[in-house]
């Protein structure tokens, strides 16, 4: 259940539900995007349905998304208006040259890599694709939110030997009623 694989299998199934509910970017990655001019290169690593792909587009940004989920990356390019920069891959082993970036987003992106080696990864492959003075946005889900505490017990359950603190699995329901457990790490503040 804790598989890398699996996580793809969720998305790409979901893929068309998330994009109705996940429209709107975050206010901490709408403040980030203002720190950077027309022109400039970011790597939207995780990128989804590409809602924050929009967000730097709007504003002249040249944008590059990247998710592992192939269904994802055809519900960007649906929406696009013209053709977005897509790449599916994996965030801990990025297909991009070093230093190539001005900035990298990985907003809701850590929390569903199901190792601490790969979290660490990925983080390193982002810092490995950005120029010098490059900046990069991580957001994750907080592990001190309390209203998931049953969700931990669940997937404590579930995940057996592969359960570490902080993991959690939480259902997406498809409006045909088919449901798709979604794994989550949250991150405690001394953790991340």
């Amino acid at each position: 259940m804790k598989s890398k694989l699996q996580n793809i299998k969720t998305y790409d199934a979901i893929a068309e539900d998330f994009d109705i509910t996940r429209y709107k970017p975050w206010p901490t990655t709408i403040e980030f995007a203002g720190r950077f001019e027309k022109g400039a290169l970011v790597l939207d690593l995780g990128c989804g349905n590409g809602r924050d792909m929009r967000l730097f587009s709007s504003a002249g940004v040249r944008i590059v998304g990247l998710d592992i989920s192939a269904k994802q990356l055809k519900v960007v390019r649906q929406r696009a208006g013209s053709a977005p920069m897509l790449v599916r891959g994996d965030v801990a082993s990025l297909p991009f040259r070093e230093g190539i970036a001005d900035g990298a987003v990985l907003a809701a992106t850590l929390h569903h890599l199901p190792a601490p080696g790969e979290r660490l990864k990925a983080l390193a492959e982002a810092h490995r694709c950005l120029a010098k003075n490059g900046l990069c946005l991580v957001g994750v889900w907080a592990r001190e939110q309390t209203k998931f505490g049953e969700n931990f017990q669940y997937a404590k359950e579930n995940l057996g030997n592969e359960w570490e603190p902080g993991d959690m699995l939480l259902d997406w329901k498809l409006p045909d009623g088919r449901v798709f457990k979604r794994y989550y790490h949250m991150f405690s503040e001394e953790e991340l």
